[in-house]
């Protein structure tokens, strides 16, 4: 009863995480991100608390199984990943302790509330879904619907059609106009969300079976993939190439899986022209859409998409008729484009580290913020190196020690919360949790890599949202999803674990034949 009670919870708050958490607001882009955070800090204290509460009245013994049905109690089996977690809570209970910023390192700084409570909350959302998780697909159809539904309201915006009614008081040429999308809000924190919600869609329809389910999902991904591209954060584009670059290196001894992975980068540079056709016919309100810092409608309407389009879709099409048959071809496809995304990748990454560099965003962009988190780490004591100065206490931190003029100047409509974080998740795990706190980051980091290595869906999601957290920070349309995932694939490698076990368990030995032709 205890059991199926928890796999309820976990179905309902995995609804609210994926499905009501992306597309809540208050009919305001005004403080939408203390609004989403309110609701996730309610839900989460109601089911988290409730599942502790269900766990240590006496649903602890009946919940893990053992091999031949033999129940054990949770702390029986704890895997690597597990580990890394208590450790990651542990350190950031410690941090927040000694910190001299009080309540800040519990709550978190204003309008980011990612303190030790948070992180709690984090690693409470792997634990409980790495042990209850129900499997219930109907919870997979409900993340991937809102997923469409959160990409459908942010493609019409980039086409200068507010379907939220979000943008009331808006006019073209505002800021706002180009610079918040969806129901999500600013585009980095959209490309926070689909480095994490982009996995599952991209991860079903690789993997799927169902031909309509396919088409569907091809159509989620694709248009997800396009909007990255075009939404105006310099990081999105560096998403949308790693999610297909995973995807085509996993391709590698699947013909099939390949075949799909082409078509995905197919409608990718299929898309991409179709919307910038569709900003042209539409007119102002469609081009200006587009952020000013950020590449233009013109640009996407370059011919050459067309070309790179067609020609993967035409290898897509050798590759699924003659993969299964002559492997030699599948393989000479997959050994060229993986070469030539690798030198597309390279050579683009190239190009932008010589742009940062070379130009002043150096002295006034995120780099300078990391400059500036590697000095106040530097001036710490011991103590701070080790624990830190608390969670989220980057910006106290930073205006408590570093007089003004050794701030580096900043522009723009956030001139006054540039260095409430780092801009870089490792580099705000090092200043706010120390030394110790970055250690548990990487090993849950490392450690689901290496045990989720298997899961087309697991390493998807740790692929973008580590490429992510190199230029931003945790959020709460992202991290939780995150650990979400994370514990998703937990449960998936512990059942399939399980079952093999069992299977082994219940096979009958045949039996031996003696020296005498007996049987043994």
């Amino acid at each position: 009863m205890w059991k199926d009670f928890l796999k309820l919870l976990c179905s309902l708050y995995m609804a609210v995480l994926t499905a009501l958490l992306p597309l809540y607001h208050r009919g305001a882009y005004w403080m939408l991100g203390d609004a989403k955070y309110e609701l996730f800090f309610h839900v989460s204290l109601l089911c988290l608390g409730t599942a502790a509460v269900v766990v240590l009245a006496g649903g602890v013994k009946g919940v893990v199984q053992g091999n031949g049905g033999r129940t054990v109690p949770l702390w029986a089996s704890v895997s690597a990943v597990d580990g890394w977690m208590l450790c990651y809570a542990g350190c950031a209970i410690l941090s927040a302790l000694f910190s001299d910023y009080g309540r800040t390192a519990w709550i978190g700084y204003p309008e980011w509330h990612m303190g030790a409570v948070s992180q709690l909350m984090f690693v409470g959302i792997y634990f409980l879904f790495s042990r209850y998780y129900s499997g219930n697909p109907c919870t997979v159809y409900l993340w991937e619907a809102a997923f469409f539904a959160v990409l459908l309201a942010g493609a019409f915006h980039r086409l200068g059609w507010d379907l939220t009614g979000l943008m009331d008081g808006y006019g073209v040429g505002d800021w706002e106009y180009s610079h918040l999308i969806s129901t999500i809000g600013n585009i980095n924190w959209f490309c926070g969300y689909c480095s994490v919600a982009l996995a599952m869609p991209v991860a079903g329809y690789l993997k799927g079976k169902s031909p309509v389910k396919q088409r569907l999902l091809y159509g989620v991904s694709v248009l997800g993939l396009v909007l990255l591209c075009i939404q105006g954060s310099d990081v999105g584009p560096v998403l949308a190439a790693g999610c297909l670059f995973v995807c085509l290196i996993r391709g590698r001894r699947d013909a099939l899986l390949f075949g799909r992975a082409l078509r995905l980068t197919a409608g990718l540079f299929l898309g991409l022209p179709c919307f910038g056709w569709m900003s042209a016919l539409i007119g102002e309100k469609a081009v200006m859409s587009y952020p000013a810092d950020g590449p233009s409608a013109a640009w996407f309407r370059w011919g050459g998409f067309w070309i790179l389009g067609l020609a993967f879709l035409l290898l897509a099409a050798v590759v699924l008729r003659t993969g299964e048959h002559q492997s030699g071809i599948a393989a000479g496809i997959w050994l060229g484009t993986v070469s030539l995304g690798a030198a597309v990748l390279l050579g683009g990454g190239a190009l932008y580290l010589f742009r940062l560099f070379g130009t002043q965003d150096w002295l006034t962009g995120r780099n300078a913020l990391w400059k500036l988190a590697l000095q106040g780490f530097a001036r710490g004591d011991f103590r701070q190196k080790l624990l830190g100065v608390g969670p989220d206490c980057f910006g106290e931190y930073l205006y408590s020690r570093f007089a003004p003029s050794e701030l580096p100047p900043v522009e723009g409509r956030w001139s006054g919360a540039v260095f409430a974080n780092a801009h870089n998740q490792w580099l705000n795990h090092l200043v706010n949790t120390g030394l110790l706190g970055l250690c548990c980051s990487l090993g849950i980091y490392i450690a689901s890599l290496r045990r989720y290595r298997r899961s087309l869906f697991g390493v998807l999601a740790l692929v973008m949202y580590g490429l992510n957290s190199l230029v931003s920070f945790q959020q709460t349309l992202s991290t939780p999803l995150f650990f979400l995932t994370l514990g998703i694939c937990e449960w998936s490698l512990r059942r399939e674990r399980e079952k093999m076990a069992q299977n082994t368990a219940g096979t009958i030995p045949m039996p031996l034949k003696t020296e005498k032709g007996g049987i043994e």
